[in-house]
């Protein structure tokens, strides 16, 4: 008996502890927001409170491009959701829980700034594009445009589609960093012809965090449409990092990873078509209506892990907590708090300007390789990644809101013994 009481104390204290946790991180991002975005992202005390709602961890994780971590929240929820579909699987999952489904749509319209009937649930941002550029009639000699600092994977997509459908693949490319819109414009819409089906335009470029302004994409999309040409959206690292709304983006189709900045569960995404659209897009897997214009029928794919699907509303209520605008903010501090750093000493492969770069930096250091100085940051238990593209190579750095300032000195103690 003593035993099980002692259990029963043990484990009271752990959800008195949580809820304390919690309270408290909700009232440091309270406090943040009683300041004005410009000093609240410098209150390094309060951010510090805030990183607590995430895992402690041994490693510095400086690559979050790549995926984030989720917070307590998303990882509970995600934990107790699948606990009780566990119970009975079938029951839950196509009884009581499918219904959810449509409410996580509605949250992620608005996250997304766009209508509900126009998101599909994904599980990334590959899926997605790929859903859209296999979906498309083609017709032999059509032509595609896109750029050699598009996502790899993506870059492999269009490639294969070139070689089964005898499409053309029209290269351009973006000199990086590049701070000129109508620049970017001109870019894209010179190479329009009479045979350009589609336009692949990435918003963030992963390899060094250039963003293409949501005002010039808007110009690129609205030059298209008027010939017809179909344009695709990868927001891979837009969603949820810097502030904007689909819909103002003006494209036909939008892609992101919910995994990166909103730190939903690993493996969810979605996929924007605008409603006009949808029924140009035939769906990968066979449904009903596959000519229809319901977004759900890129859904169709048997079981998915509900799970994670039902937990991105966690996800979703913790970012909004924070706010997008605060987010962003706090992000483009941290990236050029460590760029500045470094500025007169390595070379930046990164917009300094505002509009055009948030919380990904690359850097190189010349006569110096880049897996020298992963190695040397590895070895002090940091972790970065290396970003090669077209001419560029250099290291990359990706930080998120659980990341303090007194971190960042730890990775700039170490890349200035390397130098």
């Amino acid at each position: 008996m003593g035993s099980l009481i002692g259990i029963g104390s043990a484990m009271s204290l752990q959800g008195m502890a949580k809820e304390g946790l919690a309270q408290d991180i909700k009232d440091s991002i309270l406090s943040l927001h009683q300041l004005n975005v410009e000093d609240a992202v410098k209150q390094e005390y309060l951010w510090k409170r805030v990183q607590r709602a995430y895992a402690k961890s041994s490693i510095l994780n400086l690559n979050n491009g790549g995926v984030s971590p989720q917070p307590f929240v998303v990882q509970e929820a995600e934990a107790r959701y699948k606990e009780i579909i566990n119970e009975a699987p079938s029951y839950y999952m196509w009884r009581v829980y499918a219904k959810e489904r449509e409410g996580i749509r509605r949250a992620l319209a608005r996250l997304a700034g766009c209508l509900t009937d126009e998101i599909a649930i994904t599980r990334n941002t590959t899926e997605s594009i790929n859903t859209v550029m296999l979906g498309l009639d083609w017709k032999k000699g059509d032509e595609v445009i896109l750029t050699r600092q598009d996502y790899s994977t993506v870059k492999i997509g269009w490639e294969q589609l070139a070689k089964r459908k005898k499409v053309k693949l029209i290269w351009v490319d973006l000199p990086l960093p590049i701070e000129d819109e109508d620049e970017i414009v001109k870019l894209y819409t010179e190479q329009f012809s009479k045979r350009t089906k589609a336009i692949n335009i990435t918003q963030i470029i992963n390899w060094t965090g250039q963003i293409l302004p949501v005002s010039a994409i808007r110009k690129i999309c609205d030059a298209a449409r008027e010939k017809g040409i179909f344009t695709i959206v990868d927001g891979a690292h837009a969603l949820a990092q810097i502030n904007f709304r689909v819909s103002d983006l003006g494209c036909d189709a939008f892609a992101s990873s919910l995994h990166k900045w909103l730190c939903a569960p690993f493996g969810t995404g979605i996929l924007y078509i605008k409603k006009d659209r949808i029924k140009d897009v035939w769906p990968q897997y066979p449904s009903k209506d596959p000519e229809g214009d319901n977004i759900r029928k890129f859904e169709h794919l048997g079981t998915v892990p509900l799970s994670a699907i039902l937990a991105i509303s966690q996800a979703i209520h913790f970012h909004n907590d924070i706010g997008i605008e605060l987010k962003e903010s706090r992000l483009r501090y941290l990236k050029d708090y460590w760029c500045n750093a470094l500025k007169d000493k390595v070379q930046l492969h990164t917009s300094m300007k505002p509009e055009y770069a948030c919380a990904i930096g690359l850097f190189s250091v010349e006569g110096v390789s880049t897996s020298k100085i992963l190695e040397y940051l590895t070895k002090n238990r940091i972790h970065a990644t290396n970003s090669t593209v077209v001419d560029l190579k250099g290291v990359r750095i990706s930080p998120n809101v659980y990341t303090t300032i007194a971190e960042l000195d730890r990775m700039l103690d170490v890349v200035k013994e390397v130098l």
